[in-house]
């Protein structure tokens, strides 16, 4: 990766919530990983988080007879010791917060655990930190922010809590 990529524009898509346009949102993804040189497990990880991340908004923004707008922006951003990705997914549907979301207890027995928040679970263990907002006029937007490894490095996993870091 070379200093230029901070400074290139994001990488933007939108579309209609629905599942027939995943696959384009996650070709962005993987398009934006390649054009910034970024190394094979982290873009893995940044395909999971934003697959997780857009299949919430397909799956709960909007009544399923009257999808709307799911945005998907990609942007380098200056961190304190490495490059980062903050990736970025917007919706107008119901005010949702998933990082509220308490965590899964994944001791227990599939059977006794409640349905969902597992792609929460795996977006914050993905992650570095990640942030949510609410604006009537903007809706919804999650932002979630994956630290890079140095470059020839190893891939840099968040450490400590194993959940990432959760902004509300």
């Amino acid at each position: 990766m070379d200093v230029q990529s901070a400074l290139d524009p994001p990488a933007r898509a939108r579309c209609l919530a629905t599942l027939d346009s995943l696959a384009s949102l996650l070709e962005v993804v993987d398009a934006f990983c390649s054009r910034h040189g970024i190394d094979h497990d982290s873009a893995h990880d940044l395909h999971l988080i934003a697959e997780e991340a857009c299949m919430n908004v397909i799956s709960h923004a909007y009544p399923a007879s009257a999808p709307g707008p799911l945005t998907l922006q990609l942007r380098m951003q200056a961190h304190p010791t490495r490059p980062a990705v903050a990736l970025t997914v917007e919706d107008h549907g119901m005010p949702f917060n998933p990082l509220a979301l308490p965590a899964p207890d994944a001791r227990r027995p599939l059977a006794e655990r409640p349905v969902g928040g597992l792609g929460v679970m795996l977006i914050r263990r993905l992650s570095h930190a990640q942030h949510y907002t609410h604006d009537p006029a903007r809706g919804n937007a999650l932002t979630v922010l994956k630290v890079l490894p140095p470059i020839g490095g190893a891939p840099h996993h968040p450490s400590g809590d194993p959940r990432g870091t959760n902004e509300q």
